[in-house]
């Protein structure tokens, strides 16, 4: 009952930030002698979200459908490839070394890379955000499959356990909330790869729209884009984090 109220309680004052930060931004672009070249007021914003939502909807849902085939192909590789190679360690300390440096790619580079190659069609930005949420996923698996202690794994041997055994009863328990806090995170980085993939052409989705009406300096069409993306974000990062408490109802916390 505490653990409730106390949630209740840091979503409660979360809101009253927001609601409070709104405020101070609108009163102070009132006093103040901005450009609204500049910055806009939140109720311009509000208004723009509201009677341009279909035009917005229409380009956050074509992004979506690079956001969220990419998030779900990135992590089951990386996924699926650790379970495959995490009993073989010379195998696996040398895929790592070598998945690091390519994760190393900035963005900017990967992209120019893969346009050259696929073109700016949405396959190639569901490719971008896959490897850019492969890597993570690989070695945060990896890291968690090969590591376990020494009396459980004993333990199971004695009872003449096998490998498969030994992964389904403590490997893969112990490794799932991490594996899940990855999952997790990686929608903030899926949405943000494909967006910034965007930037670098394509046929539509919602970074080629804020390009565009931020180049014709129609700023509240460009925070009222935002504003969306942000909906999207929460909803998607909130619904992982359901799905994660249903699946580790142990963790608290």
């Amino acid at each position: 009952m505490k653990q409730v109220v106390k949630k209740e309680y840091t979503y409660l004052i979360s809101i009253i930030t927001i609601i409070a930060f709104l405020l101070l931004w609108e009163i102070l672009l009132n006093i103040l002698d901005i450009s609204r070249a500049v910055l806009i007021k939140p109720t311009e914003i509000l208004k723009t979200a509201i009677s341009e939502y279909d035009i917005i909807l229409s380009e956050l849902l074509y992004t979506a459908k690079e956001i969220i085939p990419g998030w779900i192909i990135g992590n089951s590789l990386g996924f699926f490839v650790a379970v495959t190679i995490y009993r073989r360690q010379n195998i696996s300390t040398k895929l790592v070394n070598t998945f690091v440096l390519i994760n190393s790619v900035p963005l900017i580079a990967l992209s120019a890379i893969l346009g050259g190659i696929m073109g700016t069609n949405t396959d190639q930005k569901i490719l971008i955000v896959s490897l850019v949420l492969f890597f993570p996923m690989l070695i945060t698996a990896l890291s968690q499959l090969t590591t376990i202690e020494d009396d459980h794994r004993d333990l199971l041997l004695t009872y003449s356990a096998s490998q498969k055994d030994i992964f389904k009863k403590i490997l893969l328990p112990k490794s799932l909330p991490f594996l899940l806090n990855c999952i997790k995170v990686s929608v903030i980085t899926a949405i943000f790869t494909a967006i910034t993939a965007e930037f670098f052409g394509g046929y539509g989705g919602i970074g080629i729209f804020i390009l565009s009406k931020k180049g014709l300096y129609n700023l509240p069409l460009v925070w009222a884009s935002i504003f969306y993306i942000a909906i999207f974000g929460t909803i998607f990062y909130f619904s992982v984090e359901a799905l994660q408490k249903k699946l580790t109802p142990w963790q608290r916390s």
